[in-house]
């Protein structure tokens, strides 16, 4: 919950914040329009197992809230929402901001467990850490196109693999006037071509070569 200098309820809402490890240390905005004198823009950093680094900084050492604490670095000035630019949530523009409480301000970030209200630096009002709620995110997506892709894609493996492992061959017949002949008689020649190495290549041709000639009703010569 958040309170403008006047003491209004300028803001009081859920706000998502974005994990960036796996211990679940995560940031989030709070962008507060509504706040008088100036608009309030605050960049937070939530730790559920929170520990002290050597360095002063915070980070989380378990993905469980043991330990809660919220650091909030605070800005005031215009934050923009009234130019009719999209902006996105998880995201803060400081520049043009004046920064109140952080790590370039006089007074050092806010830090508060739940259920604290600390107050703002410059009049500028008071914040309430109300607690810590979970959520979980969740993508459902349904195509109803994928049983025919499915479907597809196999009869492609299916022709893939009858590419592979049947024969592929070509014939040729070729019909030759023969030589000396008085009534147009002609000699038919039969041949074959396989894909890679094909030892019943020659057997095939001949049968093909028997049944063609059977079925023009010609004697093949013995």
């Amino acid at each position: 919950t958040v309170r403008d200098g006047k003491g209004n309820v300028a803001f009081k809402d859920v706000v998502p914040f974005l994990p960036q490890d796996a211990n679940y240390t995560s940031v989030g905005v709070i962008k507060v329009p509504d706040a008088k004198p100036d608009q309030l823009g605050i960049q937070g950093f939530f730790y559920p197992t929170a520990q002290e680094m050597s360095t002063g900084a915070f980070t989380s050492t378990y993905p469980d809230t043991e330990n809660p604490l919220l650091s909030l670095q605070v800005y005031t000035g215009n934050l923009g929402l009234d130019d009719g630019v999209p902006q996105s949530v998880y995201t803060l523009d400081t520049s043009g901001l004046k920064e109140i409480a952080g790590t370039r301000a006089d007074t050092a970030s806010v830090q508060l467990k739940p259920g604290q209200t600390k107050q703002l630096p410059d009049g500028a009002g008071s914040i309430t850490f109300d607690g810590v709620k979970r959520y979980v995110s969740l993508d459902v997506h349904h195509d109803p196109s994928q049983l025919w892709v499915g479907g597809f894609a196999l009869l492609s493996t299916l022709g893939l693999l009858t590419s592979l492992f049947v024969p592929r061959r070509r014939v040729w017949v070729k019909a030759v006037p023969r030589t000396g002949a008085e009534h147009g008689e002609y000699d038919l020649e039969y041949a074959g071509l396989a894909r890679g190495e094909d030892p019943n290549l020659e057997r095939a041709v001949a049968d093909i070569a028997k049944r063609h000639v059977s079925d023009l009703g010609v004697r093949m010569p013995q």
